[in-house]
């Protein structure tokens, strides 16, 4: 397939397209099943579980033995061992798990309630194909972002604020919405998201693989840093939002500001 490009089609159907072991490293959001807009197509948890696993054997396939897999999810009140479930059918598929990363949402909106606790965190599961050899670039992630570790020691919690980088917060509509008013749909995490691990497990001109792009910030990261990137998304509103995300990108680097966050 045509490198550095989104295409608007099912994640599923967009990996079987790949080539075996071609990928140097995932890096992905998935739907949460929380009964957003994007998510209409599941009729129930059960095949939302199954479509999982189907991407996870499709992503260890295309993976390279040395590449990585970022898995960007969270549990929730409704289902707080979802993540687990999610984390079990990829390892079920080949996977092995090399680390689990804390996303320290700082700023989370409170919750109003003596019932349940502030969620304040997400999960990035850090996977592997063929557990062998690694080298992780620690100097050069803490280099471009000390302010997401407390100390010089690049660990596993990452501090960094929900909407950091935003000038508007994130939407997510519910079934019976249009996402015309959403600029940052269910791929709403910051660029630190993609940057970090980008920068950590992979060099210049390696592919990045996106199978939920949403709104672009893997590409985004990707361009930044001098990847190639596939990506795949099913609405063409929000690959239309992801291109657009990319030209804001291009011309940031011709006026020499290529390290800026870009903003909408």
């Amino acid at each position: 397939m045509e490198t550095n490009k989104i295409y608007n089609m099912d994640a599923l159907e967009g990996l079987k397209k790949l080539e075996t072991s071609s990928v140097d490293c995932f890096i992905t959001s998935p739907p949460y099943y929380k009964k957003l807009s994007y998510e209409s197509n599941f009729n129930s948890y059960l095949q939302y579980i199954e479509f999982m696993e189907k991407i996870a054997r499709e992503s260890f396939r295309c993976l390279k033995e040395e590449g990585y897999f970022f898995l960007n999810f969270a549990n929730d009140k409704d289902n707080p061992i979802k993540s687990y479930e999610v984390l079990f059918r990829f390892l079920n598929a080949g996977f092995t798990l090399h680390d689990t990363i804390i996303w320290y949402r700082y700023n989370s909106q409170p919750c109003n309630t003596d019932r349940q606790l502030t969620p304040q965190f997400e999960f990035i599961f850090m996977m592997v194909k063929l557990p062998k050899n690694f080298h992780l670039n620690k100097e050069e992630v803490y280099k471009k972002y000390p302010e997401v570790f407390d100390t010089k020691n690049v660990g596993n919690v990452w501090k960094i604020a929900f909407n950091s980088g935003h000038d508007i917060k994130v939407s997510m509509k519910k079934q019976n919405e249009d996402a015309s008013n959403g600029l940052w749909g269910h791929s709403g995490f910051p660029e630190h998201i993609s940057s970090i691990p980008i920068l950590l497990t992979t060099k210049e001109n390696d592919l990045i693989v996106d199978m939920f792009m949403g709104s672009g910030t893997t590409a985004v990261s990707c361009k930044k840093y001098n990847r190639n990137f596939i990506g795949f998304e099913i609405s063409q509103e929000y690959v239309d939002i992801a291109n657009k995300r990319l030209e804001q990108s291009k011309l940031k680097v011709m006026e020499g500001k290529q390290d800026a966050e870009l903003k909408w």
